[in-house]
């Protein structure tokens, strides 16, 4: 099964479903068909479906909001937890940040009141965890799960909106890292209350949600500190050149034997006449010998939206980029031609050797990268 499944395009946003969401949305209709029937399995259906659309606009929230400040928006993923718009950049300036992460949370309350308003009564909060076919009402359980959605995401802790809120109201008056390190401990401290709230009430469902927060927040944290170990220096300074090429007219075996005699993630491909054509992923090879054969060419399995960088460019551009959810950043001259690559592994390498130079402080308090290298 494929990563991910493109199911349309909206406003030049491709909406993708993960392989785990179609996997739980089977799951549970087949055990509603075989503990209730088809009837209480098409009822379970339709609210799902309800649900992940609302779901939809909600993340068309923070895609409005980030186009406002001209942030391009390439995708939303939709997962079994929710839904994850993202942006081709990470937004630095507070009200900016500020502004895209009240936005989403925002549609969900609006699509709260709008629902109450056609129900024209307060919702029955007895009969919504119970999924009761004689008492099902589509409307009232909408209106109960976008405020769910809501006051979720408001959860001061990342990736939820809530933990991007408190960063950029903590960056109006602080460094955008310290304010990140506060925001991603905060973060974590309240997924360990989650996570121990599930195990004590026997609930895995919330146990697992707060280890991923957990992780989430640490993710943050060290994301933004790439960026700032980084700052000031070229992506040429940090990028990777060296990595082994492939061709658009390569076979997919050619790349399989490369692939698989390596530990990339990523290879870059390369057009004719040197340009950067995309990225075969490692992740997206077994799917594309299945789907399109061997003798295909690499030009068929490769990724080809992928984000560019000239080689004078600022390195922390590519942090936004990676931290944005690209899985690499190319890096071309002034003619288009290839000269390499940086991945979040080699971000983190510049920020290692920013930890090994300056041992006595921690990622929020060293000097530039590019100091390190002057020194």
């Amino acid at each position: 099964m494929p990563r991910s499944i493109p199911v349309a395009t909206l406003r030049g946003t491709v909406i993708r479903f993960h392989w785990t969401f179609v996997l739980f949305i089977s799951a549970a209709l087949v055990a509603a068909l075989l503990t209730s029937g088809p009837a209480a399995s098409g009822t379970l259906l339709a609210l799902i479906t309800a649900m992940f659309l609302c779901i939809i606009l909600h993340e068309f929230g923070h895609i409005t909001a980030a186009r406002l400040f001209g942030i391009p928006t390439p995708e939303i993923m939709l997962l079994p937890i929710g839904g994850l718009a993202k942006l081709r950049r990470i937004p630095l300036e507070p009200k900016e940040e500020l502004a895209i992460a009240v936005a989403g949370p925002l549609v969900s309350f609006v699509l709260f009141a709008g629902l109450i308003l056609i129900l024209g009564r307060q919702p029955d909060w007895e009969a919504i965890p119970t999924f009761n076919q004689d008492q099902f009402n589509l409307v009232e359980q909408l209106a109960v799960f976008n405020l769910a959605v809501g006051l979720f995401n408001l959860i001061p802790a990342f990736p939820m909106d809530g933990g991007r809120i408190l960063r950029a109201m903590l960056a109006v008056n602080l460094p955008r890292p310290r304010a990140t390190w506060i925001a991603a401990r905060i973060g974590q401290a309240i997924a360990i209350l989650i996570a121990g709230l599930g195990l004590f009430a026997g609930n895995p469902i919330l146990a697992v949600i707060g280890v991923f927060i957990f992780f989430a927040a640490q993710s943050e944290a060290r994301i933004d500190a790439m960026r700032n170990a980084i700052g000031g220096v070229s992506i040429g300074q940090v990028m990777v050149a060296d990595r082994p090429r492939l061709k658009v007219s390569d076979p997919l075996l050619n790349a399989a034997d490369l692939i698989l005699h390596s530990d990339y993630e990523e290879i870059p491909v390369i057009e004719m006449d040197g340009a950067l054509a995309g990225f075969l992923l490692r992740t997206d090879l077994d799917d594309a010998i299945v789907q399109f054969g061997p003798a295909s060419t690499v030009r068929q399995a490769m990724q080809k939206d992928v984000p560019k960088m000239a080689v004078q460019s600022q390195a922390d551009k590519a942090a936004d980029m990676i931290e944005a959810g690209a899985s690499a950043v190319g890096v071309i001259d002034r003619n288009g031609h290839f000269e390499g690559l940086v991945t979040k592994s080699t971000l983190l390498d510049a920020l290692g050797v920013n930890s090994a130079m300056w041992p006595d402080h921690d990622a929020l308090s060293h000097k530039p990268f590019e100091e390190q290298l002057k020194a």
